[in-house]
């Protein structure tokens, strides 16, 4: 349990800086938007459970969306016939429309509740002036590069399951017709009678 903490605590400072003076700056949507000031003992623990809740769901949007869509994308491409540009291509567009369906779309309404809930979860803290914006610094925070690790890891996984995807399967037993008559590819092992041409019903010699 205090590993857990510890790690919502990290997620928590990524969203959080020190100005100048060493004071602490929350920002809620990043730099770009408004910042406050944490400067009370509660203010932190008022802020930290939201922002947990929201990054903990966006993450687990990111993780079980993305691994959702893959799943039902590469199932999906062991049904499909044609080429391998086609198939590719199917397995694209599905991953694409499944993506938007189980990750992005649900982190977009995640995020617009967050936005919400933001005015009255920043009412009682004061506003950062725009002059002490520039000299912010960040903290030191560890998840930054487990995070990069496991985004790459997740890449490579999905270039290999795509790269087995798209390796041409041959059939087991192909069949070959010549003048009206079948014939089986049969591979028949050493000291066995091998296949011969036959007419329906197919079956090799005995």
């Amino acid at each position: 349990m205090g590993m857990f903490s510890g790690w919502v605590g990290q997620l928590v400072n990524a969203r959080c800086r020190r100005d100048s003076s060493g004071r602490l700056v929350f920002l809620p949507q990043g730099r770009c938007k408004a910042a406050y000031y944490l400067d009370s003992d509660a203010d932190y623990p008022k802020v930290k459970a939201p922002v947990a809740i929201y990054t903990l769901a966006s993450l687990l949007f990111q993780m079980l969306g993305s691994t959702a869509a893959l799943v039902i994308s590469v199932g999906a491409s062991s049904e499909h016939s044609g080429s391998l540009a086609s198939k590719m291509e199917f397995v694209l567009i599905l991953y694409f429309l499944s993506a938007f369906t189980l990750q992005w779309l649900p982190m977009w309404l995640l995020w617009r509740l967050y936005r919400a809930l933001l005015p009255e979860l920043c009412s009682s803290l004061q506003q950062v002036p725009p002059e002490s914006m520039k000299d912010l610094q960040t903290l030191p925070n560890m998840t930054r590069r487990g995070a990069l690790i496991v985004a790459a890891v997740a890449l490579f996984v999905m270039a290999v399951i795509l790269f087995l995807v798209s390796r041409p399967q041959c059939s087991a037993n192909p069949s070959v017709t010549i003048s009206g008559t079948v014939i089986r590819n049969c591979a028949a092992p050493l000291n066995q009678p091998e296949c011969s041409p036959i007419s329906e019903p197919l079956g090799c010699e005995e």
